[in-house]
């Protein structure tokens, strides 16, 4: 960048040079080069590459909004500001086990019939922040045959990881959901809520919940909520101390 000392404003662009004003002084500089233009993007191979990703991505993309929306009661309440992105990373790499397509023609539909696909979606959080193992001593897994978890019971003072601010009350829910991922369709269901006290001794965790009429994929979902009781007013705590996990699937489509 160069200064300009001149008895009269100058402003404007000369061939390469661009003058300017900028905190009272007369400035030149070299005007920028084009970046890469339009034309060139679409018919140089170079760029392949990255159109073939970006065609796979923005599939995934568009099926997250459905996805986030399976057990969005209990992602409002547990979640954190990467959701969204590590929702779309992990349909990406879904949609990368799909083997039968080139690059660039994968789809997210093949690539959820895996056999390996509970791996990739058993344990995903809505939160990173509180993951389930950093609030719940004790392994949860789902039985789909029962619709409930196999935790039967809790001593919430001595089971679970209690969040500062301090907390006095603990909220447990599930939910299960079918999500058709071939229309980008959803049904879903609640269990009752059941709240506990922080001195509250061994406690029977009983829910209840709707049987799902559709059959695609299955996804159930653990609800862990904090809140403060003083007097006659319940005061959640913030969502980055609460979680939600993917504890089970059930796929109908698997291959």
């Amino acid at each position: 960048m160069a200064k300009v000392t001149s008895p009269i404003e100058i402003t404007g662009t000369i061939d390469d040079f661009n003058f300017y004003k900028a905190s009272e002084q007369n400035l030149v500089r070299l005007k920028g080069k084009p970046g890469i233009t339009k034309e060139q993007f679409a018919n140089n191979p170079i760029f392949n590459p990255i159109k073939k990703h970006g065609t796979e991505f923005g599939s995934c993309v568009r099926k997250s909004r459905v996805f986030r929306l399976l057990a969005k009661q209990f992602y409002d309440r547990a979640k954190e500001v990467s959701f969204a992105g590590r929702v779309n990373s992990l349909l990406f790499e879904i949609l990368e086990e799909d083997t039968t397509n080139k690059i660039g023609e994968r789809k997210l539909e093949i690539g959820l019939q895996v056999p390996e696909l509970e791996e990739l979606l058993v344990n995903f959080e809505g939160n990173k922040l509180r993951p389930l193992k950093k609030v719940l001593n004790k392994k949860v897994t789902f039985d789909w045959k029962n619709r409930n978890i196999n935790l039967k019971s809790s001593n919430v003072e001595k089971d679970i990881h209690w969040p500062e601010p301090e907390a006095n009350r603990i909220h447990f829910q599930i939910a299960i959901a079918n999500w058709n991922y071939k229309e980008d369709t959803f049904e879903n269901h609640y269990s009752n809520e059941i709240i506990l006290e922080k001195t509250d001794s061994e406690v029977d965790l009983k829910f209840q919940i709707s049987k799902l009429q559709t059959k695609d994929l299955w996804i159930a979902y653990l609800f862990i909520g904090f809140s403060n009781k003083e007097r006659r007013k319940t005061k959640p705590l913030h969502k980055k101390w609460n979680t939600t996990t993917i504890i089970g699937i059930k796929n109908f489509n698997q291959k």
